[in-house]
């Protein structure tokens, strides 16, 4: 059997969150540390102003209730997400005036093994501004942006020590939608690596477009897209288990869809069905923001900022296609980002409008979610990843 490189690097990169991470190898993926991004100037959407930015928690491995460990000056870090050996966070910097030009910015930060701490590498400009999304390729050698204001997805190479390059890459989308407040022009909202980590998962807001890139040698292609519902304006996604389905995060018309997606090739196919996020009979404002499938599989969640909730699918082991469990209310505001723990014990739900984060507990055999009552100061948070034990 021959491997190809993509193949070769993924698989190490696999082996090196092992050695880094021993609870991989016996399947006890046990957070130890969190990473919350925090809006600090201007946040969209209302919540308050914070002089910080990035702060770390630690996680306590039976009640995952998070006690504050560091707090590190960042302008507007609005997602986080961590290297594949757990040695490197990487930020996007929600901004559009870094080094006074129009561009908004990456961060890279080197984090302690023994402490989970961080320290500033250095700093990037992701040539466009108001930066939305970030993904770290898996064989950890290049960072992929989505800026929503650039019209752009752009790869930044990392270099051995973590720091990273100057941008390598770029795809540029062009076109427009029927929303004129939102649509006026192209958003890219997302970038996700699927479970293979061969092809890049985007999503563009403004031209409700699903798009699969490539990345080779540092640099963008595409490879297949998809059209949504006009005005539906696709936010997020995220992959099946098994890879085979994309499920399709919509904002402005709170909705999910489901896509087939070939992994061998990255082409992606029919819609398989469109879900609402919102509860039969609402009627109110409609604004999505995060979706995510639970580690087992089973399970599909995601948060609705206009009903201030989280809807709960539970998905078909043949199929994948969703059916509706219910939603979550209790104690949420305007839920921007949410994350699972990596063992798949509790849903942490950042309020940006709340200035908390709060912990439900997942029922690993309906998939409900129940509040633990643990709730945790955080002013503006707006994005969180965790970091298995060293």
């Amino acid at each position: 059997m021959q491997i190809d490189r993509r193949q070769f690097m993924v698989a190490a990169a696999g082996a090196s969150a092992i050695l880094a991470f021993p609870e991989l190898a016996s399947g006890r993926t046990m957070a130890r540390y969190a990473y919350v991004g925090s809006y600090t100037k201007d946040p969209p959407g209302g919540g308050s102003d914070n002089p910080v930015g990035l702060s770390v928690f630690r996680v306590d491995p039976d009640t995952g209730a998070f006690t504050l460990i560091q707090q590190v000056p960042s302008a507007n870090p609005s997602f986080v997400a961590l290297h594949p050996s757990g040695s490197f966070l990487y930020v996007v910097n929600e901004i559009d005036d870094y080094q006074g030009g129009k561009a908004g910015s990456a961060e890279a930060y080197a984090i302690s093994p023994g402490t989970g701490t961080i320290s500033l590498l250095n700093r990037q400009s992701v040539v466009g501004h108001i930066p939305a999304h970030l993904a770290v390729d898996p064989s950890g050698r290049h960072l992929v942006v989505a800026n929503y204001m650039g019209g752009n997805f752009v790869a930044l190479p990392i270099e051995a020590d973590g720091r990273l390059g100057p941008a390598s890459g770029e795809f540029m989308n062009k076109g427009s939608g029927p929303n004129p407040e939102r649509q006026e022009a192209p958003h890219p909202h997302a970038v996700t690596f699927d479970p293979a980590g061969r092809y890049i998962a985007t999503a563009d807001l403004g031209i409700d477009k699903v798009q699969i890139l490539r990345l080779e040698g540092g640099r963008l292609f595409l490879v297949s897209e998809a059209s949504m519902a006009p005005g539906a304006g696709p936010r997020h996604v995220a992959f099946h288990r098994d890879g085979r389905i994309l499920y399709v995060l919509n904002e402005l018309n709170a909705t999910i869809t489901a896509l087939e997606y070939d992994p061998a090739t990255g082409e992606l196919g029919r819609g398989l069905q469109t879900v609402r996020t919102e509860p039969a009979g609402y009627a109110g404002p409609q604004s999505t923001a995060e979706i995510a499938v639970h580690p087992d599989g089973r399970f599909l969640y995601a948060s609705n900022r206009g009903h201030d909730s989280i809807a709960s699918f539970g998905i078909d082991a043949s199929s994948g296609l969703l059916s509706p469990i219910g939603h979550t209310t209790a104690g949420i505001a305007f839920p921007r980002n949410f994350a699972i723990d990596p063992g798949g014990t509790w849903l942490y739900v950042a309020n940006q409008k709340g200035d908390d984060i709060v912990q439900f507990r997942i029922d690993r055999e309906s998939g409900r979610l129940t509040p633990t009552g643990t709730v945790t100061r955080s002013i503006t948070p707006v994005a969180i990843v965790f970091r298995p034990a060293g």
